[in-house]
């Protein structure tokens, strides 16, 4: 029995009855506010706890002043004490009631309390065919009877307030009561409801309030009685000194001024409640109107007992209150709190499976056969009789829905600080450990792209995570992916297609609300198909003016039920601090979601770190699970444009260098504003006699070997950008002075003649001149073309003799030819089911050549073919194709595995998620 002490929320003891740590259970079996607590209680724990070196104050002045202001009522009429329970212990104490009158089903603190001081209790029961409802007959009569009438207002187990009557009748002041309103804030009629007013004035009638319940912080133990001040001082005198401490005292004051957090709770609770009842009803379980934020529901439609059941989702991870404790109720009565959307659908997933389990073990028929089985006359629905038509729909007579796949998530202190990375070597381990696994971010921002096999756009770093998996990227993987156009724009794009060009403002308060249904059913394809899924968070989880509408960060891992491993970059500095601070910056339940920390990027020795990460460890309570030394020259691409600026500053691709060696190439890429798909250059990174380097000015263009104009987000204004730093004038005397150039998508659109928008598809100018080294013409189509491509080429061959070639495109103009022109490449599109075709534009004896393709020079030999006729008009001898960059590429996916595998620990890793690796599999 999990509620061994009386009461829910107990996660030690669910720890030992299921063998999961505390942590790992979501908890609805307790009934807090699971918004809170509010900020500012995390804001005094880190501000004043160092004060907690005095005594608090004995009167509690601060907070009784602000609870008898909130109530308008003297100060001499408030109690404060540790937790609702001892109020409840002081008030029956001062009343001594040889007979007490006790709604059935209710509270059993209430019972304990009378029985403590020797009393009788009598029932007043409440009828389930009345919805639970107290009848004010039956206080009347009980009054007269009894010397104290216990009341819950609302009840707990039912959730139901006090009729209008009733609460007339005890603010009347001559009925003998203490009414208690532990949950009554989440009410939106709560000052018009509390009884707290009468009961400072009359002698008969003492009300409870709790704050631990709707400011979640139960941990803390806060509650206040109103009462007339003779009935106050009576309590105070029996009160055990100091039964405040200074934190509650604080924090009480604190919160009562959350105005905005008491709102946002109101209308979670209204909306929330509402689905979640709706939920349980299409359960085929029988459920109970309630006010607050909690739910009675039966399992009687279906023959089940709440023990069994309690012990089914237990062991899911979910724990649920077993109402049958409470007297007045039987074997098949359940409560469950409201939560938030995510964990609601949770709740009700492990419903699903632990009904169907059970019903299936009890001998096969399913919850869809019991509930048609039992139809009484009036089935209760919102607490009146229905008729059989309105009964809640059964659980659909079908086999145990299918299991989902446990999650994980990184997420980052910052943005580059080496998620991507880290995603990509966990994918790989787990691959490895013989799991099927598969990557998921819900959102990327980059101009880095890659092109799926059914010919669809997702972002870069996700189609090379999936290539770590060996499995084909899906638009699963990455469900919507942002491409900036230009300051504050981005062309949005959604299961791999373009969706409409919005701005920052209208794509958050517009269509973020619809992206959550995108996201969540995308990875719950992913889940169904794979063992595990690796999830990659985007940016930081503190930025606290996106957090309302986060569909990338901790939502997401709530959504998900994901542990979260927080990154930080060492490299940057105040690694510490990073971590620290954006942990505080989360709410309490997102703090609870992260289960560690990783130190990515490191250089030097780590014992010297040591200080520091026992300070982290102690001063957060959680892990350090890995510090992860810097792997340079791993030679995996880079997912955006901060990553290439990193790799910038570090000199890796850096200006024309004055030394450069007789024997090696200087090849310049011109470096675009919004510069896209740049990993088509990362072979030439690694070819031993080539020095790569970026250009943004003619200042810097140098004198180099050859030119590459790569893809670009917006053709139109980057051919703009050239002309107005001078590089369109150093490119075309390059070019007409023999120099090799190389255009790739935009950069092939820009060296043709004509580049035509007439319907403002990438700009507002309908005709803008290109370059000229081609005879070509480009108009931009409203369809985005997607597609991988696969072919042979002449170019650069020996005569008679073809390269194999491969890559994809993505681009929406269409581009024609205004006089004869050689196609270096001929292509084919097998996933699209598309003949071959031409692609491309050569002239001028192979030194200038412009393609669609994207990944051109990643097919080896061709590169390295391309590489020697430059040589060879240098005067120098061919090299040899040495470089095979998809093996080194695999390669460098199994070098980062196993560096990565080295400096985590991958033990505690798969206990987040409940791998046992070699043994039983996924507990």
């Amino acid at each position: 029995m999990l509620e061994r002490y009386g009461h829910g929320g107990d996660l030690w003891t669910a720890a030992e009855a299921f063998g999961k740590p505390r942590e790992r259970f979501a908890d609805f079996s307790s009934n807090m506010n699971p918004l809170g607590p509010p900020e500012a209680v995390g804001r005094i724990l880190a501000e004043q706890w160092q004060e907690v070196v005095h005594y608090p104050d004995p009167a509690v002045r601060e907070l009784t002043g602000k609870l008898a202001a909130k109530h308008g009522v003297p100060v001499e009429c408030v109690l404060v004490g540790n937790g609702a329970a001892e109020l409840i212990d002081l008030a029956v104490r001062v009343r001594r009631p040889r007979v007490t009158g006790l709604v059935r089903p209710s509270f059993a603190e209430y019972e304990e309390a009378v029985e403590k001081i020797g009393g009788r209790i009598t029932d007043i029961p409440l009828d389930e065919a009345n919805g639970f409802t107290l009848r004010l007959a039956d206080v009347q009569a009980a009054a007269g009877r009894c010397d104290l009438l216990f009341l819950g207002h609302p009840n707990n187990p039912t959730g139901r307030l006090l009729p209008d009557d009733v609460v007339q009748a005890l603010a009347g002041g001559q009925i003998p009561a203490i009414v208690d309103e532990a949950f009554l804030d989440f009410c939106p009629r709560e000052e018009e409801l509390t009884l707290a007013r009468a009961a400072a004035q009359s002698p008969h009638l003492t009300v409870i309030r709790s704050m631990t319940k709707f400011y979640s912080i139960p941990g803390l133990r806060l509650g206040y009685a109103v009462a007339h001040p003779q009935q106050i001082r009576e309590m105070k005198r029996l009160q055990v000194p100091w039964s405040v401490n200074a934190l509650s005292q604080w924090i009480g004051s604190a919160v009562l001024e959350e105005r905005e957090f008491a709102r946002r709770t109101l209308e979670w609770v209204k909306e929330e409640k509402e689905r979640l009842r709706t939920g349980l009803q299409s359960l085929g379980l029988t459920v109970y109107g309630s006010d607050v934020n909690f739910v009675l529901f039966s399992l009687r439609p279906l023959g089940l007992d709440v023990r069994a059941l309690q012990a089914a989702m237990g062991r899911r991870g979910i724990l649920i209150r077993d109402a049958s404790l409470f007297p007045g109720l039987d074997e098949t009565y359940c409560r469950v709190a409201v939560k938030l959307r995510e964990q609601n659908e949770a709740l009700l997933d492990g419903l699903r499976q632990a009904i169907a389990e059970l019903l299936e073990a009890r001998g096969g028929s399913t919850a869809g056969e019991e509930a048609a089985a039992w139809r009484p006359e009036g089935s209760l629905s919102s607490g009146g009789t229905v008729p059989h038509a309105a009964c809640p729909q059964p659980l659909p007579a079908a086999s145990a829905p299918m299991k989902l796949a446990p999650t994980f998530m990184l997420q980052g202190t910052a943005s580059d600080v080496g998620k991507s990375l880290l995603t990509t070597a966990l994918c790989r381990i787990l691959l490895q450990d013989g799991l099927r696994v598969a990557p998921f971010k819900s959102q990327n921002m980059s101009l880095n792209s890659y092109v799926t096999p059914d010919g669809k756009e997702i972002g870069r770093a996700q189609g090379m995570q999936a290539d770590a998996c060996r499995i084909p990227a899906t638009t699963d993987m990455n469900p919507i992916l942002l491409k900036p156009k230009k300051d504050m724009v981005s062309q949005v794009v959604v299961h791999g297609k373009p969706y409409r060009d919005l701005d920052a403002r209208t794509y958050r308060e517009k269509y973020l609300p619809e992206a959550e249904a995108v996201v969540k059913e995308a990875l719950a394809r992913l889940r169904q198909a794979y063992d595990a899924v690796v999830i990659e968070g985007a940016g930081s989880p503190a930025e606290v003016n996106l957090k309302d509408r986060d569909i990338v960060n901790m939502r997401l891992a709530g959504w998900a039920d994901a542990p979260v491993l927080l990154v930080a970059d060492i490299d940057r500095g105040g690694v510490f601090a990073s971590l620290v601070g954006t942990l505080d910056i989360l709410s309490p339940e997102e703090r609870g979601r992260v289960k560690g920390f990783i130190i990515n990027k490191f250089r030097g020795d780590v014992t010297l770190l040591t200080p520091g990460i026992e300070w982290l460890e102690k001063r957060t309570g959680k892990p350090v699970l890995g510090v992860i030394p810097y792997l340079p020259q791993l030679g995996l691409e880079d997912e955006d444009s901060a990553s290439l600026e990193r790799k910038l500053a570090e000199g890796g691709l850096g200006r024309a260098d004055p030394a450069l060696s007789e024997d090696m190439l200087d090849v310049a890429v011109i470096r675009l504003p919004r510069l896209s798909n740049f990993t088509d250059i990362d072979p030439l990174e690694y070819e031993r006699d080539v020095r790569l380097r970026f250009v943004d000015s003619a200042e810097t263009f140098g004198s180099p070997d050859a030119v590459i104009v790569p893809g670009s987000k917006n053709t139109v204004d980057d051919l703009l950008y050239l002309r107005g730093c001078g590089l369109d004038r150093k490119l075309l005397d390059f070019a007409e002075g023999g120099g090799w150039v190389t255009g790739i998508c935009a950069g092939y659109q820009m060296l043709g003649e004509k580049l035509l928008d007439p319907n403002a598809v990438e700009s507002d100018q309908p005709a803008l001149d290109g370059l000229g080294l081609f005879p070509t013409q480009t108009v931009f189509a409203a369809e985005k073309r997607t597609v991988r491509a696969a072919g042979t080429t002449r170019l650069y061959a020996a005569p008679g003799q073809k390269f194999a070639v491969r890559g994809y495109e993505i681009h929406m103009g269409v581009t024609s030819f205004l006089r004869p022109v050689d196609h270096p490449f001929e292509l084919s599109y097998p996933d699209a089911g598309a003949g071959s075709s031409p692609d491309g534009a050569v002239c001028a004896d192979g030194r200038l050549w412009g393609t669609y393709v994207h990944g051109i020079l990643h097919n080896d030999d061709f590169r390295r073919a391309w590489l020697n006729r430059i040589r060879a008009a240098k005067g120098l001898e061919p090299l040899p194709a040495e470089l095979r960059f998809q093996e080194r590429r695999e390669a460098a996916f199994d070098r980062l595995a196993a560096h990565v595998r080295e400096h985590l620990d991958m033990e505690r890793l798969y206990e987040m998620i409940g791998w046992n690796k070699g043994r039983e599999g996924f507990q």
